[in-house]
């Protein structure tokens, strides 16, 4: 791991766990979770920043809801509530499926109010949520300082830039807005409305309006916040943190260049399936390896001057995230637990899934990987938990970084 950081806020050194959206994937990052905690534990102090988009959010606040358990029982806590989940208990596929034909047709044809919202009906997951995350705990914790802040990323639909809601007691000060990035941050007690629009998958699931008492000025409607910001490393070094560690269901590293082709023939265009699992890949992916290069650049800089200035210190960074040899192994997984079960069964069981993987066709890849976003199902999730233990366990070194000698 790359050199310790210098102190936080108050003096003190702070780690911080940053938890990028992920869907139905979630259930790996909390496997993961479970097994970068120890490694965090060895390098430096425990996370007591957690910051997490969407799938992320939610793990963030299970840790923090959990932390008077201490965080590794919390971690398993959170393990438990994704592996007992089902797609009921986040949307309502029979309620989904009609009511976007009918939705769909009423707009067609001009029906006053008519609006298609979202392609699912996500009335099950507020009821859900309330039940599994022990709110009152939750603010508990933080004001005793068992966790000093919690951060959940959202986008605005009045403003399109990324809005960062945040509980924290009085050792965190809370960042000014990042002109650079439309980033604002705003402090509040956090609520299951601030969770739902955090998680609100564009075009999916159903925006969110968050009235926010704490910060009036700041109500309206949001989605989530995966859309600019999936993994938000940046506010969690302004909240106060020296080291980082970070969760993904992406490799840190880009995927490898294509050979170009020599045949005659042009190859066949992407289907939707394709095209639309590229821009999940993107999404989930490609701003976190763009953030964790600049970390290490940064890091790299420093080591060759060989920075003693208290304030020009390396960031550490711990990840947890697939190999690049297994990047497309959660989506293996969705395939193949949705296609062994029998077609009538795989359809009563959880049809919206079965219904999406054969409207948008595509190839195993990129049809499990559009799966596994939405894939609540018990045996998917514990499998994908698993091997997010299994992954987390492996420290990813950082890439050489171009120009820069170790």
């Amino acid at each position: 791991m790359a050199g310790r950081g210098a102190r936080g806020t108050h003096g003190r050194r702070r780690t911080a766990l940053v938890v990028a959206g992920a869907g139905a994937r979630g259930a790996y990052q909390a496997g993961a979770i479970t097994s970068l905690l120890p490694r965090m534990t060895r390098h430096g102090a425990a996370p007591a920043i957690l910051v997490g988009t969407s799938a992320g959010a939610i793990n963030v606040l299970g840790l923090a809801a959990f932390a008077d358990e201490g965080l590794p029982t919390a971690a398993e806590r959170v393990v438990d509530l994704w592996t007992g989940v089902v797609s009921s208990d986040v949307y309502s596929s029979v309620h989904s499926l009609l009511g976007t034909g009918a939705a769909f047709l009423g707009q067609a044809i001009g029906f006053p109010r008519t609006r298609l919202v979202s392609l699912l009906d996500t009335t099950p997951i507020r009821g859900t949520l309330q039940r599994l995350v022990p709110w009152t705990r939750l603010h508990e914790n933080i004001r005793a300082g068992l966790v000093d802040a919690v951060a959940v990323a959202t986008t605005s639909v009045a403003t399109g830039g990324t809005v960062v809601f945040v509980e924290k007691n009085d050792s965190v000060r809370l960042p000014e807005y990042d002109i650079r990035r439309n980033i604002s941050y705003v402090e509040t007690t956090l609520t299951v409305d601030h969770l739902l629009a955090s998680s609100a998958v564009p075009i999916l699931f159903r925006p969110i309006h968050v009235t926010d008492r704490c910060a009036p000025q700041r109500s309206g409607w949001y989605i989530d916040g995966g859309l600019l910001l999936n993994t938000p490393i940046k506010p969690a070094l302004l909240l106060g943190a020296n080291d980082v560690g970070v969760v993904a269901t992406q490799p840190r590293v880009w995927p490898p260049p294509v050979a170009a082709r020599t045949g005659r023939h042009r190859p066949a265009p992407p289907d939707v399936a394709g095209v639309a699992a590229l821009a999940l890949r993107a999404m989930l992916g490609y701003r976190m390896i763009e953030d964790l290069h600049t970390l290490e650049f940064r890091n790299a800089r420093i080591a060759q001057t060989r920075a003693v200035s208290p304030t020009d210190r390396p960031i550490g960074i711990d990840f947890a995230g697939p190999p690049p040899g297994q990047a497309g192994r959660i989506a293996e997984i969705a395939e193949d637990v949705v296609h062994r079960r029998p077609a009538v069964r795989r359809f009563l069981r959880n049809p919206a899934p079965s219904v999406v993987a054969r409207l948008v066709g595509g190839d195993d890849e990129d049809r499990g990987d559009l799966l596994s976003f939405l894939l609540f199902d018990p045996e998917f999730t514990s499998a994908i938990a698993d091997l997010g233990r299994e992954h987390g366990a492996e420290p990813s070194s950082a890439p050489a970084v171009e120009g820069i000698r170790a």
